[in-house]
């Protein structure tokens, strides 16, 4: 009896423990308001723990089929059955919706460091630089080719000569000085030289007011400063005669209106002129002779590919005294290139100067140029004896010179003037030899009236003229014999200076080879 109290009695203990504990009620949710139908529904879920619920999200609320029961929500009918039964391993897919999970973003930093890391963290597909490369290549290509092309001519391969003069109120001023280091640029002969060395003197960089800019002067609508020169010249400065002046520019006989713009092309002939409005000094700088009037032809060819070169050929020419001769000029160089006799008073760019023209029946007019290949012709014409010179305007070298000989058609005896000279105080002796003169230096006494015999032995033509107290040739105090002195001949110069000094002479015919001084004292 006793131990099957025992038994009993641990049985129950065993029964107690292992009991099975009731089932927790779930806590039910709070209750919701019912939203009328037609209102919006604003649901803010959230069934995945320690995930950051999305933003509220409004949609309509729906209808069953069922017109008479409400739409009941999934987390709804879950509670319901768990506290109806208990929660089902099931109920977590039937009432969870999916959800991409979300890194946070990292805060923001200010300033710079902030933005650098906002950039390296952009990712772009390989593809992006490669497109991005081949993108800027072209963009690259397409701007060269598009300057290269609105730069336009000259270009660097390019030889263009054009000549120009300046004048101020009427007078033609000295050639500009030279200037190099540049494409663009002068060698005092009277030409613009223009072979660009880089590729800023190509096209606009060749423009006529740049050409200024490169020589140190200046060029605009209002105001003119020749290179190597202090003198400005502005719009509305009086002339000598009291009228007004203004800045003109002309190529070609042309007057032009914009001259900023203005490239000059090869063979142009350019006119700067500050003066009168309206008015383009035409200089008479040449003489011309009709073609009918000449009795032969001689043929010459000017060559010479490269700048400053320039060869005629033949290098000699000979006519007689009075004699009409056309000059046929042509052009073989690969650059332009000119011809230009200075005449019997052995100046260039004077009236009497003889100028190559076009033979084309269609070519323009590009004063004493050719283009390269072209043909030209001129009519020259000496009434006395001598050597003249004849040179390419467009070329400085030595070898771009010539010489046309003008012989005596008949010979002249050197019988001397029967006429009484001329009572004077002294007497000088000075003989002329071909380009030279004995003795190069004379002296008389103030107011002595003096008599230079000259003594011509060579086989050219002189002269001999002495500058007045202005120290200017050509002018009106100058004392001059009153007849050249041809080959084989004998002159004179008959003179008096009442202040003492020392006065320069030379020989026109050859101002630079035979030149001296006469002092007085």
């Amino acid at each position: 009896m006793a131990e099957e109290e025992r038994k009993r009695k641990r049985g129950r203990r065993r029964g107690r423990q292992e009991a099975p504990q009731p089932a927790a009620r779930p806590q039910e949710p709070p209750a919701e308001p019912v939203p009328q139908p037609g209102e919006l529904e604003i649901t803010a879920e959230s069934d995945v723990p320690g995930v950051t619920p999305p933003r509220f999200r409004f949609r309509r609320r729906r209808k069953e089929k069922d017109a008479g029961k409400e739409h009941v929500r999934p987390a709804e009918r879950a509670a319901s059955s768990a506290g109806a039964g208990g929660a089902s391993p099931m109920d977590f897919w039937r009432t969870a919706q999916a959800r991409t999970r979300r890194e946070r973003a990292l805060p923001r930093q200010p300033g710079p460091a902030g933005f650098w890391r906002r950039i390296t963290s952009l990712y772009f597909p390989p593809w992006v630089p490669v497109v991005a490369i081949i993108f800027v290549v072209f963009a690259i290509l397409g701007l060269l080719f598009f300057t290269r092309s609105a730069t336009g001519a000259p270009r660097i391969a390019d030889h263009w000569h054009a000549t120009y003069q300046f004048l101020v109120c009427g007078e033609r001023q000295p050639n500009f000085p030279t200037w190099e280091g540049v494409g663009v640029h002068t060698h005092a002969d009277g030409v613009i030289h223009i072979h660009p060395f880089s590729p800023s003197e190509e096209g606009s960089g060749a423009r006529l007011v740049k050409w200024f800019e490169y020589g140190g002067g200046t060029l605009t609508g209002d105001e003119v400063r020749a290179p190597g020169t202090r003198k400005t010249y502005k719009n509305g400065d009086a002339c000598d005669d009291g009228r007004a002046g203004v800045v003109q520019v002309s190529a070609n006989g042309r007057l032009l209106t914009d001259w900023s713009r203005y490239i000059p092309h090869d063979g142009d002939r350019v006119r700067i002129e500050f003066g009168p409005p309206g008015e383009i000094t035409q200089l008479a700088d040449r003489t011309i002779i009709p073609d009918t009037e000449a009795k032969r032809t001689i043929s010459l060819e000017v060559s010479g590919d490269t700048e400053g070169e320039a060869k005629f050929t033949p290098g000699s020419l000979e006519v007689t005294a009075g004699e009409a001769v056309k000059i046929d000029v042509k052009n073989i160089g690969k650059i332009s290139h000119g011809f230009r006799v200075n005449g019997d008073d052995g100046a260039y760019d004077t009236a009497d100067d003889f100028v190559v023209k076009p033979t084309a029946a269609d070519a323009a007019d590009t004063g004493d140029i050719l283009l390269p290949g072209q043909d030209g012709s001129v009519v020259v014409r000496f009434d006395v004896a001598g050597t003249v010179e004849f040179r390419d305007p467009a070329a400085a070298a030595a070898s771009s010179t010539g010489s046309i000989i003008v012989r005596q058609a008949v010979a002249v005896s050197p019988t001397p003037s029967a006429a009484p000279q001329e009572v004077v105080d002294v007497t000088l002796d000075v003989t002329f030899g071909d380009a030279s003169i004995d003795p190069p230096e004379l002296t008389v006494d103030v107011g002595q009236k003096f008599r230079i015999n000259l003594n011509n032995p060579s086989g050219f033509i002189h002269n001999l003229r002495i500058a007045g107290p202005d120290g200017q040739f050509k002018t009106d105090d100058d004392i001059v014999p009153t007849e050249d002195v041809l080959p084989g001949q004998n002159g004179e110069l008959v003179g008096q200076i009442a202040s003492p000094g020392v006065y320069e002479f030379r020989d026109d015919f050859h101002p630079t080879e035979i030149n001296g001084t006469l002092t007085v004292q």
